[in-house]
């Protein structure tokens, strides 16, 4: 029982093993045990290690393959080219992926999956209810409502793995795609995990082919009408009656005592006209799913009390039967439905019992927050406040007390959580772009007049909304920095505003050539500022399609099929349009060239080449040559002549750059030394200098 000490660990044959993964690992391994074939993604939190793992794999086994792609929906094309090919395939992404296959999404789920072949689609889709590496909360489950997407959702780590290989089960006896839904907190927790050998053997290249067929693959005119009703159909009838296969249904758990009733308590007034409190018995049940089954439990647990609950692993359709049998069994006369964002449980099992003529009270999110994930401290403080319903207010005795011993201690605990603001890491060329690009900006807007109008993206560059930068107006979206640009820039006085608009090297390949293309167009007067550090750094570094060659670590039959593609060379096809070449390290040639772009009329180009410190620094430590081990020789050090101008600690924001007793130190443990030294070329005064270590004098 312990970690993986690499990858290899994880796709082994060994049913006897058992490891302690994280969510992430845990799908991987369930992709290995299912027999698939074939990943595609496009890397984003939580679910980037998926990709990064199985990568890895697929250089090892040829059989395997693997597809980081542009964006999510030619991942997802990829993946249902890959399944009607004849192999299990599967695709991951963030919830914001969704949005983005959505339209090849629909038409796919009426033609469905070739099932006979046991070549299942399987959608590993990681949700961020807390917006802690997003631009929203998006809950994807309400896509079901109309594209008839089943859902599963798994509550711990063991499922992670499980519910991968029973996702294809149900793709496969169903013939449509499956989506996993995995909230971050499942993604990247830890826990133990039973492996099983692989269910079906790999299929060679022989028994790989795409099987034609005319009326199933194509959705126009009356074909589609036919397919749409054939999925409606077979979704009704998962919801009402199942499968036959008794192995597959298992969609829900229950669990709870029948002699475990909640006393609820209201004020109510007597013939004296005074208040008293009113007891009343009634039977409670808990509806839950995925990872809010895990709090409920916790919950019950430290409560004491053995609640009647319904734990539900199908969440969309949510299957009748199982709804009514569980108030039959217990004899319910109260529903308490617990789901983090969205009443997506709520309103399926609403229509339910509406008709079926069952008409109890049902508390869902009338207390329980929809935004933000849910946790223990959140299901105590919403179910032992007083609760409104039906004109009756009153509250659970059990459920008060408990919160009563806590509530002290939450509120002590949320006063000492410490505030942790966003940064780029040391070294970053993005921090000496954005304080050139202040710089530059504040000198042009007190020469012309212009106030500069920054459009934000996605990417590492986000960081800079924040002080001391502030050099972002807007964001929305993967691309939406340029695409919101083309409105903009066609309606603002440009004698009063200038719009500059940012964009990243990956973001650049996923949605941004096209707005791009329409700006080159209009000629539209927009600085497009284009950021190339040559990974996809904010998600684990995977590669870009702009990543050069040279600083890859591939085998040779990698390195032999990789190609990537020149940002410069794809701007010059767009016309003869102005583009400065930056480098990322030379803040004062940065400012220079952002000075003349601004004079400059229609559209022109910023194009900043640095690769990402961190993978720099990475990449020569693992190197073997010794001329690339000279930056260990030196440290940065700031000498006693430093004035504490704050040009350093503020403007520039270097994290490496610390107050000690009120003198300023550069912590080496963080500095990149030689990568960077851009602390050295802004200081006014000349007191940060390059030194050798003393131990390499002698």
């Amino acid at each position: 029982m312990f970690h993986p000490k690499s990858f290899q660990d994880l796709f082994t044959e060994n049913s006897q093993k058992s490891l302690i993964l994280t969510g992430n690992e845990a799908y991987a391994r369930g992709l290995y045990e299912a027999g698939a074939q074939f990943l595609a993604t496009y890397p984003g939190t939580p679910t980037s290690e998926i990709g990064d793992i199985w990568e890895k794999y697929a250089r090892t086994n040829k059989l395997i393959n693997f597809d980081l792609s542009l964006n999510e929906t030619v991942a997802f094309e990829a993946a249902v080219g890959a399944s009607w090919s004849g192999v299990r395939a599967a695709v991951s992404f963030k919830h914001l992926g969704m949005n983005l296959i959505a339209d090849a999404l629909h038409s796919v789920m009426y033609s469905g999956i070739d099932g006979k072949r046991k070549a299942g689609l399987v959608i590993i889709c990681g949700g961020d209810p807390e917006i802690s590496s997003s631009t929203n909360a998006e809950d994807i489950r309400l896509f079901s409502f109309h594209s008839k997407l089943p859902i599963l959702e798994p509550s711990s780590i063991q499922e992670c793995k499980d519910f991968v290989k029973l996702a294809f089960k149900l793709s496969e006896t169903w013939d449509l795609p499956v989506l996993i839904y995995s909230p971050s907190r499942l993604n990247h927790a830890s826990g133990l995990v039973n492996f099983q050998n692989p269910d079906q053997e790999l299929k060679p290249k022989s028994k790989r082919f795409f099987q034609k067929d005319f009326d199933k693959y194509l959705n126009a005119i009356h074909w589609a009408g036919i397919h749409q009703k054939a999925l409606n159909s077979k979704i009704k009838l998962i919801q009402e009656e199942g499968l036959s296969d008794q192995n597959l249904k298992d969609y829900f758990s229950i669990k709870g005592n029948k002699k475990n009733k909640l006393h609820k308590q209201n004020q109510v007034l007597n013939s004296s006209d005074k208040k008293q409190t009113k007891n009343t018995s009634v039977n409670v049940g808990i509806i839950t799913s995925g990872i809010s089954w895990a709090y409920v439990e916790e919950f019950c647990s430290d409560l004491k009390v053995d609640i009647p609950r319904l734990r539900i692993k199908l969440s969309y359709p949510v299957k009748t039967t199982q709804i009514l049998d569980f108030i039959e069994e217990f004899h319910l006369e109260f529903l308490i439905i617990v789901e983090e964002q969205e009443s997506f449980l709520e309103l399926q099992i609403k229509n339910i019992l509406f008709d079926n003529g069952i008409l109890i009270p049902i508390l869902g999110k009338q207390i329980f927050p929809e935004d933000g994930a849910l946790s223990l401290d959140i299901i105590i403080q919403a179910l032992g406040s007083m609760i409104k319903i039906n004109n009756e207010s009153f509250h659970f005795k059990e459920f008060k007390q408990f919160l009563n011993k806590i509530q002290e201690d939450i509120v002590k605990l949320q006063q000492n959580l410490p505030v942790r603001e966003p940064t780029f890491c040391p070294g970053c060329s993005h921090r000496n772009v954005f304080y050139a690009l202040r710089k530059a900006v504040d000198k042009y807007q007190k020469e012309s007049g212009r106030e500069p109008i920054f459009g934000g993206d996605i990417g590492c560059y986000t960081l800079s909304m924040s002080k001391p930068y502030s050099t972002m107006d807007w964001l929305i979206c993967m691309g939406a920095g340029v695409g919101i640009a083309n409105g903009v820039a066609r309606v603002i006085n440009s004698e009063k505003q200038h719009l500059i608009a940012m964009i990243g090297d990956s973001t650049f390949f996923h949605t941004g050539i096209q707005p791009i293309y329409n700006l080159a167009k209009d000629n539209s007067d927009v600085l497009v500022l284009i950021l190339d550090n040559y990974f996809c750094s904010m998600t684990g570094h995977q590669i870009s399609p702009s990543t050069p060659s040279e600083l890859l670590q591939l085998g040779n039959k990698q390195s032999r099929n990789y190609r990537n593609f020149s940002i410069f060379e794809i701007l010059q096809t767009m016309g003869d349009f102005p583009i400065e070449i930056m480098d990322g390290y030379s803040i004062s040639q940065m400012n220079s060239q952002f000075q003349d772009l601004f004079t400059k009329s229609g559209l022109k180009f910023a194009l900043v080449n640095a690769e990402c410190a961190l993978n720099k620094s990475r990449r020569l430590k693992r190197s073997k040559k010794s001329e690339e081990k000279q930056f260990s020789q030196f440290v940065v050090q700031i000498e006693d002549t430093c004035t504490k101008c704050n040009e350093c600690f503020e403007r520039l924001g270097c994290t490496a750059i610390q107050e000690y007793e009120d003198i300023y130190q550069i912590d080496s443990s963080r500095c990149i030394g030689e990568h960077c030294l851009s602390c050295i070329e802004i200081c006014p005064v000349k007191a940060i200098v390059k030194k050798k270590r003393e131990d390499q004098n002698e």
